[in-house]
């Protein structure tokens, strides 16, 4: 990613992250997910503009929950990365037995919850582990607001079905990040604990909420998922 899409111009991200969405479905395409390398068309378009200018060697580093470095994988660009996503999926992959009513999870903290944008990573991880209809208690500070200011405008649509032809018509990297937020906020209740105003909140179809301890009496009876770190697991 820090060549591709990292250098490349506005015209390739648009193209490479539109292959992430199938407009006949109105859905993430086949083999769009977090941890999956082959057969994922997005990584599969990144790789090929690497091969067309190679790093002579690349340094992959691994970093613990306070951001110190824990491992390098260093070499070949395409083999070194690989290794690296194997070393990261083999102690951040998470298997659970069921899906369950209640799912915690927090963006865990700056700088994954810089904005609205960045934090919805952890929410990405959550939905994989909460039943449909159930609740998600996403915790976000947010302080840096959405990430985009026209981000808000994806959702002054009356449905996802019409946001995602919005999306095909006019492709945006964070018109698609807005479509799973509110495919997401259709399926589940999402409280948030954030710095988002109530008004932004509700936009969005999620209910703001003023802490934790608010959102875990109102939900004390169900079974559930703590996820302390929602961006940096991947739930299988």
């Amino acid at each position: 990613k820090l060549i591709c899409p990292g250098l490349a111009s506005s015209r390739t991200i648009t193209a490479t992250h539109k292959l992430a969405f199938d407009c006949a479905q109105k859905a993430r395409r086949a083999g769009v997910e977090v941890g999956r390398l082959s057969g994922n068309p997005v990584h599969e378009a990144f790789t090929k503009v690497v091969d067309k200018c190679p790093p002579s060697f690349s340094i992959n580093t691994i970093v613990n929950e306070t951001g110190e470095v824990t491992d390098l994988y260093c070499g070949d660009w395409r083999e070194s990365h690989e290794k690296a996503c194997a070393a990261y999926s083999a102690r951040h992959s998470v298997a659970i037995s069921e899906k369950r009513e209640i799912v915690v999870v927090s963006s865990g903290g700056f700088p994954n919850d810089l904005n609205l944008i960045q934090a919805h990573k952890a929410l990405e991880m959550a939905s994989k582990a909460c039943v449909n209809g159930g609740t998600i208690v996403f915790l976000a500070e947010c302080p840096d607001g959405l990430g985009r200011e026209d981000f808000l405008s994806w959702f002054e649509v009356a449905s996802i079905d019409q946001m995602a032809s919005n999306l095909c018509e006019k492709y945006q990297v964070n018109g698609q990040t807005a479509w799973s937020l509110l495919e997401k906020a259709e399926r589940y209740k999402i409280n948030i604990v954030t710095e988002l105003s109530k008004e932004i909140s509700n936009k969005m179809r999620m209910e703001k909420i003023g802490n934790i301890e608010e959102a875990l009496h109102e939900i004390s009876s169900k079974t559930g998922y703590i996820i302390p770190f929602g961006s940096r697991f991947n739930i299988i």
